[in-house]
């Protein structure tokens, strides 16, 4: 069934339809909690209340949508680490065969919780490092210790070793604090069990802090594509909803499958289908990148896991293009 909900989702982005297929890929704010202040991140504006995603509400959503998820990923505006469930969260999804992802900023990542991911392991884990030296990471990580993180990941990456789960993914955000840092930023961790480098767009606050690239399409592919589950339970139609402004419902009372076919999403989606994507302000404001059409289209014959550990190279090279870095080694 993941093949038809793909194609439903994306030829209806596509054609402008405003309908979607059941929601296949989904994030899940298991916390809003953080404990970093990082420049470049909308959490910085959030208003809403810090929490922890309750286990139990957590187990049923996964249960009850089993038959239609393909990849969950763990995050949203707070540090997965952080959670005491992670672990419980994980093989919970591993049981009802449902792929996941986590991010983290490294911070916590000292050798109890590495031998924790390492035991019971994400399908995917990427490593958000932004930057090779410490006066410019810390402008970033504001509130990390370069010198820590940098110890933390490759002791990761050691105990994790070459071919062995999770696929890991080493991360940096390409933004003026970090473009110095993207042509050595593989050679820093050189030998160590990474599976792959990722040099990806800053999104969202991107423009407010003047970045190059700007999202001039007239529709979103991810609202048809991603929902968000926040932290309190509510569903956003999109990841950059910072404060669930566009929240469609409660999935403590109302299925998953019935809030992705809201009226108030279909509306959305009919709004950015008729290029009036500017009347809702924060798509007017967001620079989130949008794949090209042979992407989009080519993306949904393979299941959402196999896509995900394709998109770190795909990404880094479309950033080697947007950038103008062709003669570097990424």
């Amino acid at each position: 069934m993941g093949l038809i909900d793909r194609l439903h989702s994306v030829l209806g982005h596509q054609l402008g339809r405003p309908s979607a297929g059941r929601p296949y890929r989904l994030v899940v704010e298991i916390s809003n909690a953080c404990n970093l202040r990082c420049a470049m991140c909308p959490r910085n504006t959030m208003t809403r209340k810090v929490q922890f995603m309750d286990f139990e509400f957590f187990q049923r959503l996964m249960r009850e949508n089993r038959d239609i998820l393909e990849f969950v990923g763990l995050n949203g505006y707070g540090e997965p680490l952080l959670h005491p469930e992670l672990p419980r969260m994980l093989d919970c999804c591993r049981e009802l065969g449902i792929k996941t992802g986590i991010s983290t900023n490294c911070t916590l990542l000292d050798e109890k919780r590495a031998r924790m991911l390492l035991d019971s392991p994400p399908d995917q884990l990427t490593l958000a490092v932004d930057g090779v030296d410490a006066a410019h990471y810390e402008q970033v990580r504001v509130g990390a210790a370069f010198d820590q993180v940098m110890e933390n990941v490759r002791g990761f990456l050691r105990m994790k070793g070459h071919n062995r789960p999770p696929y890991t993914i080493l991360q940096c955000i390409h933004m003026p604090e970090t473009r110095h840092a993207v042509p050595s930023f593989r050679n820093a961790f050189a030998g160590l069990g990474f599976d792959a480098i990722r040099i990806r767009q800053l999104t969202f606050s991107g423009r407010d802090r003047g970045e190059d690239y700007v999202n001039d399409s007239s529709s979103c592919y991810w609202l048809w594509n991603e929902p968000m589950v926040l932290a309190s339970g509510q569903l956003s139609p999109c990841c950059q909803d910072v404060n669930g402004a566009l929240a469609l419902g409660d999935l403590h009372q109302t299925p998953l499958r019935e809030l992705w076919a809201a009226d108030s999403v279909v509306r959305m989606r009919r709004l950015h289908a008729h290029g009036q994507r500017n009347s809702l302000a924060l798509c007017r404001d967001c620079n989130m990148y949008q794949p090209s059409v042979p992407l989009r289209l080519g993306a949904q014959l393979l299941n959402t896991y196999t896509v995900n550990r394709m998109v770190p190279t795909v990404e880094t090279w479309l950033s080697v293009l947007r950038y103008g870095r062709k003669g570097n080694r990424l």
